[in-house]
């Protein structure tokens, strides 16, 4: 599979035939298999990376060890924050898994901060980009705080919904714990409530959706 680098990046058009020949013929392709994880920040710039196919969960790690997801990047989705640091001097720590076996195309940093300095266009989509992408977590930090832990499990159940298109999820209550900021022992508590009111059918490694448009409106 090759990128189609024009249906990616809205620049594109407006790059130099040479800018769009750096690019080509630099960026790497990599496959990743599900479960792979990958690091960004403490300095390292991994540059500017594409999910080519496949999905990958964006999250940040506690010190002791847990996490939580902030977003995910689906086919033809930019991970613009893994080059965060390198454009604007900030620190991101981030970490990204695969959840399923998946295609990373990189453009490297130096090809990358290059275009970014020689044009406009660029660096407009670029700023735009990390802005857009920190109001998100922004956003969901905000959700964190001010509404309720029911209320971002059935969320996240739906957006899983969404993904697999399917109402029966194989997912654990630790994953979803990982997407609604809260312990496991709290998911499992709930989704016994859910089941109880039958928008939910809680098996081992699987839940089934049985009224999405109830757990919409917690």
């Amino acid at each position: 599979m090759s990128l189609k680098f024009d249906e990616v990046f809205p620049f594109w058009d407006s790059l130099t035939e040479e800018q769009q020949r750096q690019i080509q013929e630099n960026t790497l392709r990599n496959f990743c298999p599900k479960k792979t994880r990958l690091h960004f920040g403490g300095g390292e710039c991994a540059g500017v990376q594409i999910i080519g196919s496949g999905r990958a969960r964006v999250f940040i790690t506690s010190p002791g060890g847990g996490d939580i997801t902030l977003f995910r990047l689906l086919e033809g989705d930019v991970s613009i924050l893994s080059a965060a640091c390198m454009l604007s001097g900030m620190d991101v720590e981030l970490d990204m898994e695969m959840e399923t076996d998946s295609q990373i195309y990189t453009i490297p940093k130096k090809i990358y901060r290059r275009l970014y300095d020689e044009s406009a266009a660029v660096k407009d989509y670029t700023t735009e980009m990390i802005s857009e992408k920190f109001s998100d977590i922004m956003w969901l930090f905000n959700q964190f705080v001010f509404s309720n832990v029911a209320s971002r499990i059935a969320g996240a159940l739906i957006e899983h919904r969404a993904l697999e298109q399917a109402d029966v999820l194989e997912i654990t209550h630790e994953a979803l714990a990982r997407d609604a900021g809260t312990a496991r022992e709290v998911v499992t508590r709930i989704l016994r409530q859910f089941q109880t009111d039958g928008l939910v059918k809680v098996t081992r490694g699987r839940i089934e959706i049985l009224d999405a448009a109830a757990l919409g409106k917690i």
